[in-house]
């Protein structure tokens, strides 16, 4: 397809939809090679609909450079630069941030949380937390055992229902955590040595590679954890007060501002519904027996 651009990028540009969850994402890109990379990400995902109101929109394009320098590429979401320009493997981490950027500016009808979500017997689980507390590395953990999925960076509320909502992106893991992927026979979609800023080299699994139907269903919040990874502990899960439960997750909200005091009100509703537990979490396998033993 053809678009405009200005004079510094290439207009032929082709154009890849996915439907992720009941997100609409349009990414569009001159390079064969991102275009791969992103196809080995959604592999098996429903293709987006018509480019109607709601889709997100993406784009990567190359930068005219100067002779001699490495090539340098710019993302853009629904028209707006996001940051500065990259280099090649920065591209597909900032690519898929910036999805989540524009999931967080746009769709104001959900409370958005910095959280994982899975959902186990019918009873949602949300495991939320700041970057390295290892909500993806469990969430992959948990996705092998038969957990349904329903993301790894954003937490989606419905504030009417109170359910999780599923968007189920790829799950983006860290180097520290490359070793428990090949030991559990898990294996990165693409390539795995993007790089994402202070987070350094990561790889991403697509859910869909991990088994069969693993996409989970919109589900009550019936846990709420908050997951600390200390290497070599003994895992321990202790009970946290519904109350210190709604805080902490006021800390992970990422749209609060959007929502203003609903926000809150939203949250105590939630942990009302919910039981909130401390994890502390050496080995994997480990820390999963205790989650479940929690059903």
């Amino acid at each position: 397809m053809i678009r405009a651009a200005d004079s510094r990028y290439s207009l032929i540009e082709r154009c890849a939809d996915y439907r992720i969850g009941g997100i609409n994402v349009s990414i569009s890109s001159e390079l064969d090679d991102v275009l791969g990379d992103v196809a080995a990400l959604y592999r098996g995902y429903p293709q987006g609909g018509t480019h109607a109101d709601g889709t997100i929109r993406m784009e990567v394009r190359k930068v005219k450079v100067r002779q001699l320098r490495r090539p340098r590429y710019r993302i853009v979401g629904d028209g707006e630069e996001i940051g500065r320009e990259r280099r090649r493997n920065e591209v597909l981490p900032f690519l898929e941030w910036g999805v989540n950027w524009r999931v967080i500016a746009t769709r104001s009808e959900y409370l958005q949380l910095h959280s994982a979500a899975l959902v186990y017997r019918g009873a949602g689980c949300i495991f939320a937390g700041a970057s390295g507390c290892g909500k993806s590395t469990l969430a992959a953990a948990l996705l092998l055992r038969g957990w349904g999925y329903l993301g790894d960076e954003l937490a989606l509320i419905d504030p009417n229902s109170l359910n999780l909502q599923p968007f189920p992106k790829a799950l983006c893991i860290k180097a520290g955590s490359f070793g428990l992927v090949r030991r559990l026979n898990m294996s990165f979609a693409g390539r795995r040595h993007h790089v994402k800023g202070f987070k350094g080299h990561v790889g991403y699994i697509n859910p869909l590679d991990v088994r069969a139907h693993p996409l989970g269903d919109p589900a009550p919040v019936r846990f709420v954890i908050f997951p600390k990874y200390t290497e070599g502990c003994k895992p321990r899960l202790y009970p946290v007060s519904r109350a210190r439960g709604a805080f902490e997750l006021a800390r992970c909200a990422l749209n609060s501002n959007m929502m203003g005091h609903q926000a809150f009100s939203i949250l105590s509703d939630l942990v009302r519904g919910a039981e909130c537990y401390g994890l502390e979490s050496g080995p994997i396998d480990s820390a999963c027996d205790l989650i479940e033993s929690l059903f």
